[in-house]
């Protein structure tokens, strides 16, 4: 690309870099020498061989072609933008070798000790740093995303009061504003400074016309997107937030200023307040737009976290161009042998629903990405392990989301000591954390399967609608915000119970606002959404308030063709204050003329609407096929295109499925893809009465992709089906163990009799140890005859502290990171004597701790400096010692390949 012509553009960057998996790292034996990562080195894990990461049984390769977007991103934190050229090449050639594709740039509070190297916030040194990053990100084929502030909530020096957020407060019968001095959050130098009213056009102009004008003077490159991270903003107010409520809402408020304070009549004032609601979610949404729009005719989209605002959340993702949810702290999960570890997790509440609204706004705006701010708070630093991020990630693509982004990535130099820069509130995926050194085969998982997942378009069946008025009508006072910590607002309501029994129950579906309604129609293929997506049927579920257009939308709807389902009773109330009496009596009228017969049917014009208590037999009637593998415990997500509707599946069950599974899709032959391995065949496939059934063999933790083609049949040899033999080894040892990379120092080698931690053994060094190790053994397998012989062996690696790469007789096998610890041999084993080697790479929860007792000053931040996961100075001298290693006997057990299905159940 001509980068000349590129800033002569003004910001007309787009990029679709076309990138295989071959290009992903890979390529050296293991190492023979031993590397230390004392504390002033230079991390170097050793590379991971390319069989490591493409463990496929198949030499097909009809993943999708990879672009950047596809791999997954992080969000890159700039300590006071202390950064050189040489550190940003370093620091972008490790997370391009690991496989990340995507780099979004903060400005943060910086490192004591280092003030000498920081650079001013968009200074014209900034720009020059800046642009360098574009340009190297380029050569890599990375995107660039990029936060036009410090830290989050957008602001700086520049911003006056007169452009800063504003509250109000009601005293007796008058509306009093007060200015606010909200400061941008965790900001370095050059960016701090007050926050920009976000409800207000002429602080937003202000703000992005600002920031042209410094794109302008340095010839800024253009990122990808720009970036508004978490909906923070404490303000609730705008200078022409009076003009504009009277225009939408048709009355001045100040007339009714004791009503919005909450005094008088609980009913009138429950309307002013909602209209007051309503109207600062317009402003908002609004404003998003504009920067949206700012943002397109400069190159770059806007990607958005709408949570946690006074709005309605479909309508503020959907201005964006990429949505992004976010997930604060860790699920729950029944995979067999998953570890919660509650003392290293806070107590906040996971909810699929609140991540499905990001998901939702994507799909029915047509947006092409969804991502998410991922793993925020998953566990206390350095105790986030590979299968940890992987369960947490199926969880986020079963929700929709397309392109994860890692919270997250702390630029760091590369001759700093150890543990490096750090952010306080993060997973801390940097080079010199352990589980860096096997994080490639994690993110070419998450490639495969984003790969997938972006391609096509959602197939959904339901429009859910969400009934904000609801509660913007509950009563109180103030503004009302939906985040992502106190979720009630969609749990606990008929629309995320809805929600959540269409999805146990095997429904798809995406939440829909009043305005999205507004623009969706009925054609022959059914309901199109503005976006262009399609569904069967739209969902009300329960709501007590609708607007009359809204309404009145729904009608027309069905007059046009479509079913439209009203779970449990007729919303009976509107909203707002003005007029409300005869709006109410428009809404009783306009639903008598539909009538309802006994059985809850209304036939009107080419469609329908009924009302009914019980979901099931609404989705009947509309004719929506649910996808009865879930009855097996299993969860998916579906995507379409013209020729095939794609599959990701997934079994967070403890038990395995091992059978059968009837598919919704109808199809002539299908296509089985394992995404951690990279292995793809012809589906085992069958047509029962009128179905089409799959054979999937998915242990407990695993997924799969199943793509269910339309056309004729694949040339891919058949998935391979296999039943275990009987036979099972235990490798009782001795083992060797070698001390191969990490740090602080490397511990002597030494002889076990058994496996187990390697913080047992009798040396000060290994209690202290983060890195790799290795296991090696004798393995005999006996001589069998041809009727007994197995046509593979399956290694089970127990409890694997924390992940592991395997070898047999010199050979890579396969890389165990997360859940099931069980690898493949095929027929690496031979008759006779083998060797089997594990190299297996902990936490550095150990060694931090050892810093934290030997006194070291490595928390050298500003700002917040380094807390725990509740927020406490963080001190890891009183931890007790993590297990590393093996921990459970290494077992083979044989198998043989399944000759005929026919009788399988």
């Amino acid at each position: 690309m001509n980068l000349h012509l590129r800033k002569l553009t003004a910001w007309a960057f787009v990029f679709a870099l076309t990138i295989g998996f071959s290009d992903l790292p890979g390529a050296e034996p293991p190492s023979s020498t031993s590397v230390t990562l004392d504390d002033e080195s230079t991390p170097s894990w050793a590379p991971l061989d390319e069989f490591l990461l493409h463990q496929g049984e198949s030499e097909s390769n009809d993943w999708p072609t990879v672009l950047p977007e596809m791999r997954p991103g992080a969000i890159w934190w700039w300590p006071n933008s202390a950064v050189t050229k040489k550190d940003l090449s370093w620091n972008l050639e490790l997370y391009r070798k690991a496989g990340w594709g995507n780099l979004s740039i903060v400005g943060i509070y910086g490192v004591r000790g280092e003030e000498e190297r920081a650079i001013d916030l968009f200074s014209p040194k900034w720009f020059e740093a800046y642009n360098y990053t574009i340009e190297e990100a380029d050569r890599l084929g990375m995107n660039i995303d990029l936060t036009p502030g410090g830290g989050w909530r957008w602001g700086g020096p520049h911003v006056s009061r007169d452009f800063a957020e504003q509250s109000f407060r009601v005293d007796g019968d008058a509306i009093s504003v007060l200015s606010k001095r909200d400061a941008v959050k965790r900001a370095g130098k050059g960016g701090k400074g007050l926050t920009v009213n976000p409800y207000s056009n002429a602080a937003v102009a202000f703000h992005l016309d600002w920031f042209d004008r410094l794109m302008a003077a340095h010839q800024g490159m253009p990122p990808r997107a720009f970036y508004y991270d978490s909906f923070e903003n404490t303000g609730n107010w705008a200078p022409e937030f009076l003009e504009e409520f009277c225009k939408r809402r048709g009355y001045s408020l100040e007339d009714q200023a004791p009503l919005l304070g909450g005094e008088g009549d609980s009913e009138e004032s429950r309307r002013v307040v909602a209209d007051y609601r309503r109207t600062l979610s317009e402003l908002l949404i609004d404003r998003v737009r504009e920067i949206a729009a700012w943002g397109d005719q400069r190159g770059s989209g806007l990607r958005m976290q709408a949570h946690g605002a006074p709005a309605n959340l479909l309508d503020m993702y959907a201005a964006a161009s990429i949505p992004e949810t976010e997930v604060f702290g860790a699920s729950k999960f029944a995979i067999s042998g998953f570890r919660r570890d509650p003392q290293w997790i806070r107590a906040d509440q996971q909810s699929d629903m609140v991540n499905r609204f990001a998901s939702s706004a994507s799909h029915v705006a047509g947006h092409a990405l969804t991502t998410s701010e991922s793993f925020t708070w998953l566990r206390n630093h350095y105790h986030t392990s590979l299968a940890h991020l992987k369960a947490e990630s199926d969880k986020l693509l079963l929700n929709g989301i397309n392109s994860i982004f890692y919270h997250g990535a702390c630029f760091s130099p590369e001759k700093t000591a150890w543990p490096g820069w750090l952010f306080y509130a993060s997973t801390q995926a940097n080079p010199r954390n352990s589980i860096f050194r096997d994080i490639p085969v994690l993110n070419a998982y998450i490639t495969r399967c984003q790969s997938v997942l972006q391609s096509g378009r959602p197939h959904n069946d339901v429009l859910l609608y969400w009934p904000v008025h609801d509660l913007w009508m509950n009563g109180g006072t103030g503004e009302q915000r939906f985040t992502v910590h106190h979720p009630d607002w969609i749990e606990k309501t008929a629309c995320g119970e809805a929600g959540r029994w269409l999805d146990k129950h095997g429904y798809t579906f995406d939440f829909v606002s009043d305005d999205q309604l507004q623009e969706t129609e009925w054609g022959e293929d059914g309901l199109r959404t503005q976006g262009g997506n399609r569904y069967r049927t739209v969902l009300v579920p329960a709501a007590k308030v609708i607007t009359l257009g809204t309404a009145k939308r729904l009608i027309e709807l069905a007059r046009d063709g479509a079913t439209v389902l009203i779970w449990k009773r007729l919303p009976g109330e509107v909203p707002g204050w003005f007029d409300y009496g005869e709006r109410e009596r428009q809404l009783r009228t306009l639903f008598k003329e539909v009538g309802f017969d006994a059985d809850g049917m209304s036939l009107l014009g080419r469609g329908k609407l009924m009302l009914h208590g019980d979901l099931e037999t609404l989705l009947a009637a509309a004719g929506v096929e649910r996808e009865p593998m879930v009855d097996q415990g299993l969860q998916f997500i579906r995507r379409i295109d013209s020729k095939q509707v794609s599959y990701f599946i997934a079994n967070h069950t403890s038990q395995s499925v091992d059978r059968w599974v009837t598919f919704a899709s109808p199809c002539q032959s299908a296509v089985l893809m394992d995404p951690m391995k990279g292995a793809m065949g012809r589906a085992p496939l069958r047509q029962r009465n009128g179905l089409t059934e799959v054979f999937l063999q998915i242990e407990s933790g695993e997924t799969r992709i199943l793509r269910a083609v339309t056309g004729s049949e694949t040339d891919l040899n058949a998935w391979a089906v296999k039943r275990s033999m009987g036979d099972m080894i235990t490798i009782s040892g001795p083992w060797e163990l070698r001390f191969i990379e990490g740090g602080p120092t490397l511990p002597s080698d030494a002889s076990i009799d058994r496996v187990g931690s390697w913080t047992e053994i009798p040396d000060e060094e290994a209690k202290r140890f983060a890195g790799a190790v290795r296991y090696t053994a004798k393995v005999d397998v006996p001589e069998a005859s041809n009727a007994s012989r197995p046509d593979g062996w399956i290694l089970d690696l127990g409890d694997v502290r924390e992940s592991a790469r395997v070898w047999v007789n010199d050979e890579p096998v396969g890389v165990a990171v997360a859940h099931p610890f069980r690898i493949d041999l095929g027929r690496h084993l031979k008759t006779g004597e083998n060797e089997l080697a594990i190299e297996v790479t902990n936490l550095s929860a150990n060694r931090i701790r050892d810093l934290d007792r030997r006194g070291v000053d490595w928390k050298k931040f500003e700002d917040i400096n380094f807390v725990d996961h509740l927020y406490k100075p963080f001190d890891a001298s009183k931890w007790s010692l993590e297990a590393s290693g093996l921990l459970q006997p290494v077992t083979l057990s044989s198998y043989r390949f399944v000759e005929s299905l026919d009788d399988a159940q």
